[in-house]
């Protein structure tokens, strides 16, 4: 019995002195800024959350009867002066409000000595609450495991309470999410916490971690203190950390920066590793340019291992011959392999240009029109364009196919292009034979003035010679052929009509038997004309 007394008495002492149970509105710190403000008149209203504050009555001495209801229910009334009062402390929740009165207008007539529309300025507070404004630094926000600059991760935590309230029984709690503690502490208990207090900097170190690729790791810092009404209080700070993978396979891909178009660009590929731990059978893939002419053998995949520390040089050698002017981008070269973990990782070298300077000579031929009959004439032009950087001089020849003849014209020419610029010549054949005539190609040669030459030469452009008699006696041809089919399918078709139709008599039919007749009298008086010019 005495053992159950002492329970009970201890509980009770815990009851009684708990903040929630023990605090009036003497206790109660309030919200350094007003949650709202208002001016209310002769039973007017405001509502602040679930409250609505009331001016009840007015009297001639300035004093304004405040009231506090919830629900349809009157918590609390006072009469207020300005700089006065009125505060409500919820029992059940802890939604302790502050109405405080600033300004009272009786507005009294002279004349009758009675209140005209009277206002009073009031302002209401919540209770306030602590807030922590959590600060983490580190020294950098990005470790590499593979530097030796720093061997830890060094974590100061700055705590202060920023809130308008005491806050109690603060816990603090450091989650590094994976990283190892080497010095200090993640859980620390405060017992109080007064407004504006900064507690002294807490500092934790963690040993860097080591991952195979690029990894972001956070340090969560979280506070949980109770208010005045025994509530928990919760405030949180992140602090994002990147950290560099233990292994980096360096990939670097070089070209000749700039060529001439009688010079060849060298390309070389070599890997550094520059990591911690070894790498084992990576898959190094090289691809060649296709703007370029690749003039020596060479393979486009490779496997190697690296040390740590490693690097091979000249693992791909090769030159290219330029093409044509311009500036070409080369393929990346990749290097792949997999992590004890079984995790595959592709590093990339940059693409480097090269740019190929020298003139760039391009002949085009063209014919209007590339359908005639034969014996008609066709107009022949030849453009000649520089699309390189420098100027060359261009010799050009033309060879006319054997069914054609010459009608006039250039079949040559001589002159230097600039860059950038096209030049054009023509020339007027006729057609003598019937085809598909494919006109030979323009050949040509240049040279620019630091004497590097080529050679040149054009599309083939095709010319279609018909013959109009001939084909005007297939046009015809085709022409018989179709009304014989026609004929042939219209006797068809009034046979058919005849067999399934009832017979009608065309009126406009000539009778049987005058035609011919018709045609004998017709044929004797050719023969009597015929006869008598021969007489003549």
């Amino acid at each position: 019995m005495f053992k159950k007394l002492i329970i009970i008495s201890v509980f009770l002492i815990a009851l009684f002195c708990s903040h929630a149970f023990a605090y009036t509105t003497d206790d109660i710190e309030w919200e350094d800024s007003a949650a709202k403000s208002a001016t209310l008149y002769w039973g007017s209203t405001v509502k602040l959350d679930d409250y609505t504050i009331k001016a009840e009555d007015f009297n001639e001495e300035g004093f304004v009867s405040i009231s506090i209801s919830r629900g349809g229910q009157v918590e609390d009334v006072s009469p207020l002066k300005v700089g006065d009062s009125l505060k409500y402390r919820d029992t059940e929740n802890g939604d302790d409000i502050m109405v405080v009165v600033n300004k009272v207008k009786t507005n009294i007539d002279e004349w009758t000595g009675d209140m005209e529309n009277p206002s009073a300025s009031i302002k209401i507070y919540r209770r306030a609450i602590p807030e922590m404004k959590i600060k983490i630094t580190t020294e950098e926000d990005t470790y590499d495991p593979r530097d030796m600059a720093y061997k830890y991760i060094t974590t100061t935590i700055e705590i202060e309470n920023e809130g308008d309230a005491k806050a109690f029984e603060m816990d603090l709690e450091i989650d590094p999410n994976g990283m190892e503690l080497y010095s200090g502490k993640l859980n620390y208990n405060f017992i109080a916490i007064e407004e504006d207090e900064v507690l002294e900097p807490i500092v934790v170190k963690f040993e860097i971690p080591e991952y195979w690729e690029e990894t972001d790791v956070d340090i969560d810092v979280t506070t949980k203190s109770l208010d005045l009404n025994d509530e928990i209080n919760e405030d949180t700070k992140t602090k994002t950390l990147t950290i560099e993978p233990v292994v980096e396979l360096i990939v670097t891909k070089t070209i000749t920066k700039e060529v001439y178009m009688d010079e060849t660009a060298h390309v070389s590929v070599s890997i550094w590793n520059d990591g911690k731990y070894s790498v084992n059978s990576a898959d190094i893939t090289n691809p060649v340019i296709a703007d370029l002419e690749l003039q020596d053998s060479v393979n486009e995949e490779t496997t190697l291992s690296f040390a740590p520390g490693e690097t091979k040089a000249k693992i791909f050698e090769y030159t290219l011959k330029p093409v044509k002017t311009g500036t070409y981008k080369v393929p990346a070269v990749t290097a792949t392999f997999t992590d004890p973990e079984g995790k595959e990782h592709t590093f990339k070298s940059e693409r480097p240009s090269v740019k190929i300077t020298g003139p760039n000579i391009v002949i085009t031929k063209s014919v209007s029109p590339s359908s005639v009959n034969i014996g008609d004439e066709v107009k022949v032009t030849v453009k000649v364009a520089n699309k390189g950087t420098v100027k060359a001089s261009v010799t050009a020849t033309e060879t006319l196919p054997e069914t054609f003849s010459y009608v006039s014209g250039d079949l040559s020419f001589k002159e230097v292009v600039n860059k950038g610029k096209t030049l054009s010549y023509s020339y007027t054949i006729k057609a003598e034979e019937t085809g598909e005539i494919r006109l030979p190609a323009t050949s040509s040669t240049f040279i620019d003035f630091g004497d590097y030459k080529g050679e040149k030469i054009s599309n083939m452009p095709v010319i279609t010679v018909v013959d109009p008699e001939t084909s005007a006696e297939l046009a015809s041809d085709e022409s018989s052929d179709s009304t014989s089919s026609s004929s042939s399918s219209s006797s068809s078709s009034s046979s058919s009509s005849s067999d399934n139709s009832e017979y009608v008599e065309d009126e406009t039919r000539v009778q049987p038997g005058f035609e011919g007749i018709t045609m004998l009298f017709a044929l004797l008086g050719v023969y009597a004309v015929y006869g008598r010019k021969r007489k003549q």
